[in-house]
């Protein structure tokens, strides 16, 4: 099942009700926006978007969305046994209670007073009401509205990759609409409240727009008040069901709550595993927020699993999507009937969409084909044994920086810093070939930036920084590996060993770069890199072909074309004709 579509029924349901409720706002506020350039082109557009919204089609598809929207959201809190949330889910709730205060007697004064007190609630009549006696009010509820329809939508978007490269232009968009709407009802409403001045002129709106008498007035201000107390019964009851809730869990028997690496304890029956860590301050990764769609919360149930019951719909089909094993779950859907003891399989910090990504397609154990570059600074021991502690740890941030930059630009993730150097992995999401493109193209960057670092550094230092780089391309084991707090994504294997004994071949041999053969291969630039040797490697039974490549920037310009150009039967047609040359 698609990312987008995963979740329960009633998470499904809300994201559907939300979207036709943000499609309503956003072409109401880009109706706004039409207001900087005439207000008789306001009412033209209005009188073409009610075509839809005022249709009974449209009616009733608006209204179950409003009441359906509102209904599952309150539901959900009513559920929650902790409002220890993320901020931006927080801060998102906060909104969504705030916006049936602002929204419903707005539309007592516009939709219910438009059908039983037949009023014209045209930009004529609400601009005249609104502005300037209601302006912030008014301009709140819109900038609340935009607000929250924009956080659930990127929280609910921000793990499919197309979005993520869309993001630039959707912020601009994002930030454009209700600036936009605002300036158009600002300029439309000062014209119209200066039009209105004149009593004539007001007698007129009031008689075209059929302007409630004192009577209706007065049944629509008992309306607004009707509404916005009810919203709040209803609020009170939903804190009156959670107190309720609260109170029975306390008087039930605890069980133990076990977490490898981390802290134990006790809890009653009712809550989700994830509910149990925020509950209790555990730090637990949660990219879409306990919605089932991301796995990121996902453990191990190292003991207790025989009690919990099997995965619904919603977790089978995440936890299907990464091929998880059995005792593997999703702890916001888990509610633990008895003692239990868990490994949080994810790091709490890794909650991004980009380390949610690689953590989805890896995390498990898997063998792949990766290029994997080892990075040395030379001589930095001899350079740190004269200098500060402060002064060491400076420098070695400044070209970490530089170096790290170039890697993330060019697709690339560090897998761990060595002292004074580090191992980066390329070709994790697109194979091996465009991983060795990328890796060559990341070393390329690095000589490039350390003109930079040595500008900078070049009087504090003495002499350059210079930096010796091996890379190697191979099947290697990635996963997430350790004990408790210590488990990280990284890889293992014999192609990272030999890619660091090739940074000792760059050394010996005086270059900055040494790369074997098969990467060359996979990068298409083997017939114009370098000079192709033949080397002794440590640990390596027959002699290795790799090629020395002087300095970076030296790289063939082949290597900066769209790594797309390099297709699996393209190499595997190099690598053959490389075996029939080197075996005639």
């Amino acid at each position: 099942m698609h990312i987008l579509l995963r979740g329960g029924i009633a998470q499904r349901l809300r994201i559907a009700t939300g979207l036709i409720l943000f499609t309503f706002a956003t072409t109401h506020f880009l109706n706004h926006a039409v207001g900087l350039v005439d207000l008789g082109t306001m009412h033209e557009v209005q009188a073409w978007r009610q075509v839809v919204t005022r249709s009974l089609p449209g009616t009733i598809v608006l209204a179950l969305a409003l009441v359906t929207h509102i209904g599952l959201g309150l539901f959900k809190l009513a559920r929650r046994t902790t409002l220890r949330l993320p901020p931006w889910e927080l801060f998102q709730l906060g909104l969504g209670l705030l916006i049936p205060f602002l929204l419903l007697p707005h539309i007592v004064n516009t939709r219910i007073a438009h059908v039983y007190f037949g009023v014209e609630d045209n930009y004529l009549y609400e601009l005249a009401r609104l502005w300037p006696a209601s302006a912030i009010l008014q301009s709140t509820l819109l900038l609340i509205v935009w607000l929250h329809g924009c956080i659930g939508i990127h929280y609910w978007l921000r793990l499919y990759p197309p979005y993520r490269a869309a993001l630039p232009v959707l912020l601009f968009i994002a930030i454009a609409v209700p600036l936009a709407a605002l300036g158009g009802f600002m300029v439309s409403g000062q014209k119209v409240a200066s039009s209105i001045e004149n009593a004539e002129m007001f007698a007129s709106v009031k008689k075209l727009t059929h302007w409630p008498n004192a009577a209706d007035g007065a049944s629509l201000e008992l309306y607004r008040w009707i509404v916005r107390f009810g919203f709040a019964g209803l609020l009170a009851f939903i804190a009156l069901c959670i107190g309720a809730r609260q109170f029975l869990l306390s008087t039930r028997p605890k069980m133990a709550i076990t977490y490898t690496g981390g802290p134990t304890v006790r809890v009653p029956f009712g809550p989700t595993l994830l509910e149990i860590s925020r509950m209790n301050k555990i730090p637990h990764a949660s990219v879409c927020g306990g919605r089932a769609r991301c796995s990121t919360c996902r453990v191990r149930i190292d003991e207790g699993a025989g009690s919990l019951s099997p995965p619904g719909y919603p977790e089978a089909i995440t936890l299907a999507s990464i091929a998880a094993p059995p005792n593997v779950r999703l702890a916001c859907q888990v509610r633990p009937a008895s003692a239990m003891t868990i490994t949080r399989l994810l790091r709490p910090a890794s909650t991004g969409p980009e380390g949610a990504e690689l953590q989805e397609l890896d995390s498990a154990g898997v063998e792949k084909s990766l290029a994997v570059m080892f990075l040395d600074l030379r001589d930095f021991t001899q350079l740190s044994q004269s200098r500060l502690p402060y002064d060491v740890v400076f420098i070695l941030n400044e070209f970490f920086a530089a170096a790290g930059a170039a890697i993330h630009t060019h697709g690339g993730w560090i897998d761990k810093f060595l002292g004074d150097g580090l191992l980066a992995i390329f070709g994790q999401r697109h194979g091996v070939e465009a991983g060795c493109r990328q890796v060559l193209r990341a070393a390329r960057a690095i000589d490039l930036a350390l003109d930079h670092v040595n500008a900078k550094l070049g009087l504090e230092i003495g002499k350059p920084l210079r930096v010796g780089i091996g890379i190697h391309a191979g099947p290697m084991l990635i996963g997430r590996i350790g004990y408790g707090e210590a488990v990280d994504l990284t890889v293992v294997g014999n192609a990272v060993n030999v890619a660091s004994r090739l940074e000792a071949v760059a050394k010996q041999k005086g270059f900055q770069i040494v790369m074997s053969s098969d990467v060359a291969t996979y990068a298409g630039c083997l017939d114009d890199a370098g000079p192709v040797l033949i080397v002794n490697v440590r640990g390596v039974d027959a002699p290795m072909e790799v090629v020395g490549i002087m300095r970076g920037r030296d790289l063939p310009a082949s290597i900066l074309a769209a790594a797309e150009a390099e297709g699996p039967k393209t190499t595997a047609r190099r690598l053959k004709g490389q075996e029939m040359a080197t075996n005639p």
